[in-house]
């Protein structure tokens, strides 16, 4: 996983991880757990990110299986 490409994309989205856990119905606690490498994000919630986000599927790779 390559975080700092995850948090590219919030930044030209301009969105904050906050708003993106409950986008995708998670708690805050729960996605800086995810952002800080202490829990895995599961596959719903990467495609409730790529959706959410708007992402190619060239993207995601990138991002989720670098």
């Amino acid at each position: 996983m390559d975080i700092s490409e995850l948090r590219a994309e919030l930044g030209r989205k301009k969105v904050s991880i906050p708003k993106l856990a409950k986008a995708i119905g998670i708690g805050k606690k729960a996605m800086y757990q995810r952002f800080d490498g202490i829990v895995q994000f599961k596959q719903n919630e990467i495609t409730a990110i790529k959706n959410y986000l708007e992402l190619s599927e060239e993207r995601v790779i990138a991002i989720f299986f670098n």
